[in-house]
């Protein structure tokens, strides 16, 4: 394989010493001005460098590698039923008929259009069944069905083709190497951006570069050539994108911790157009992560996770950062070792399931009195829900703050002690059920609290400003204010490219014009404008 062979969106121009990464779908672009030294070899990391951090051979053979993808009753025993209350509800012209709300809504998520198909008809879709696995599967295929719901839900990407624009179906056997590879990090990481596509672009359509051809991108998008590889390599491939989109979570790759131990600085600080120098080369782990941080920070992901030993003895401040802002302290140096090492997540489990089995009695007894405190909790637990129903990438809220209820009166019913209900299974929540009427009542105040705050997040004189002029322009300006809100400070410090993934903003913006047009017909309420298009 040539170093060409693999690419995360990079075109590189060695003689002018230039990389530019696409990031259009997603954020907006980095361009990493480099020198072509840096393709030098380099004695630096135990030897001459590689281009890549391991080798395809030590992700085949890399201690609690996952050797087998999930079979077809492991993915659907998590596509089963939970306790929710049944709903009948058509889909994309297909009516379901007492179906479990959040099979409905992976459904409805499978098929949430990306930004791509912007402007393009609704999808109008047939099966001759009912329910959702069935539908699924009649659509795409016996087993891809199953894979393309699990997947979605397990680890929150969206691999389905009539989502996005130049896109080819799945085969059984890719998505099998792609289910695998996804399990190689732990279960902690997912979802990185929930209904984040990852998808296989038009067969035939070969995406040429100055040397050979791109494999994948780091928006997710697989092409021909990826399967002209090995197992390993085609693995090795996803993992090292998957890397950007964990960096990407919180900025990590541009974080001054990142640079630090990098040993990057900032040549240009301008923020659409930021550059970098490695001015400490031995802190690198492979050729292609000397092209910028980005790499150097997807490079490492993987080295961490297929040869942790090595990272750790040559690059130990690298190693560290890794484990703890992104594995969450569990480690990989050996077989035995990986099996005995828990990330904090597994061990605050242990001690969460015997407040769990201690709450769960008078959980269930109280499960449909309401607490006044549980609406603003479940507002701040279901935000991200509650601003993607907005920009239309999810489907309602309610399930949501099913949940989230049911995670609440565990954490009431515990005494005061520090239950976590977010570490709660969905089979350990499945044990508390609600009376008719319970969820919705609940999901609707909390829409309503969420809708009378978003108003309130503009002054009253932009409230007033609502009914002059037209709608389209008081969205542009509203956008910018919400999103810029105090009630979405804490989201936006978490990841501050959230309203830049897939044109966020734009949505929002469509969502604001739909809103102030209610709220017109709805004597000026802006909140009630805000609820009736909040579903």
């Amino acid at each position: 394989m040539t170093k060409w062979a693999l690419f995360s969106g990079i075109l590189f121009f060695s003689v002018m010493g230039i990389a530019s990464e696409d990031f259009s779908n997603d954020q907006p672009t980095h361009t990493c001005a480099i020198s072509t030294v840096h393709f030098m070899p380099s004695t630096l990391f135990a030897g001459p460098l590689e281009w890549w951090s391991v080798a395809p051979s030590q992700v085949a053979t890399a201690p609690c590698k996952i050797q087998r993808p999930p079979s077809d009753s492991e993915m659907l025993a998590e596509l089963q039923p939970s306790s929710l209350k049944k709903k009948s509800e058509t889909l994309y012209g297909i009516k379901f008929k007492d179906e479990d709300p959040e099979l409905l809504q992976l459904f409805r998520d499978l098929h949430s259009m990306d930004i791509s198909l912007s402007g393009a008809a609704p999808l109008t879709l047939k099966s001759h069944c009912d329910k959702v696995v069935c539908s699924t599967q009649s659509i795409y295929g016996p087993r891809v069905g199953i894979q393309l719901l699990y997947m979605l839900k397990h680890f929150g990407f969206n691999g389905s083709h009539l989502r996005a624009a130049n896109a080819s179906p799945w085969t059984s056997d890719e998505l099998d190497d792609v289910l695998a590879a996804l399990s190689d990090y732990p279960i902690e990481l997912y979802p990185l951006d929930y209904n984040r596509k990852l998808i296989h672009g038009k067969r035939g359509s070969r995406v040429k570069l100055p040397e050979g051809e791109s494999v994948a991108n780091s928006t997710m998008e697989i092409f021909d050539y990826w399967n002209n590889l090995t197992l390993p390599e085609r693995q090795q491939t996803l993992l090292h994108e998957l890397g950007h989109v964990v960096a990407r979570k919180k900025n990590l790759d541009e974080s001054p911790e990142w640079l630090k131990v990098g040993g990057w600085a900032v040549r240009d600080a301008n923020k659409s157009n930021r550059t970098y120098s490695l001015v400490d080369p031995s802190k690198a782990v492979s050729l292609y992560g000397k092209t910028n941080p980005h790499e150097d920070f997807a490079e490492s992901v993987v080295a961490f996770r297929f040869g942790g030993s090595r990272l750790k003895t040559e690059q130990p401040l690298k190693y560290d950062l890794l484990k703890e802002r992104v594995f969450d302290g569990k480690e990989y140096l050996s077989s035995s070792a990986c099996l005995a090492s828990k990330s904090r997540t597994e061990t605050k489990k242990v001690a969460n399931n015997v407040l769990y089995n201690g709450a769960l009695a008078k959980a269930k007894k109280n499960a449909d009195k309401l607490d006044s405190r549980f609406i603003e909790d479940a507002q701040q637990a279901c935000l991200d829900t509650l601003l993607k129903v907005m920009i239309g990438e999810t489907g309602s809220v309610e399930n949501c703050t099913s949940r989230a209820l049911q995670r609440l009166q565990l954490k009431k019913a515990s005494k005061g002690k520090k239950l976590v209900g977010e570490l709660l299974t969905d089979a350990q929540l499945n044990a508390i059920s609600f009376k008719d009427g319970t969820e919705a009542d609940f999901s609707m105040r909390v829409r309503t609290k969420f809708s009378s705050e978003a108003a309130k997040s503009f002054t009253s004189d932009f409230r007033e400003s609502l009914n002059r002029g037209t709608c389209s322009a008081w969205a542009k300006s509203a956008q910018m204010l919400f999103t810029s809100s105090p009630l979405l400070s804490e989201l936006k410090s978490q990841d501050p490219q959230y309203f830049f993934r897939s044109r966020r903003y734009e949505k929002m913006e469509n969502f604001f014009d739909r809103a102030c047009q209610t709220a017109r017909q709805n004597a000026g309420r802006l909140e009630t404008g805000i609820l009736q298009n909040l579903p």
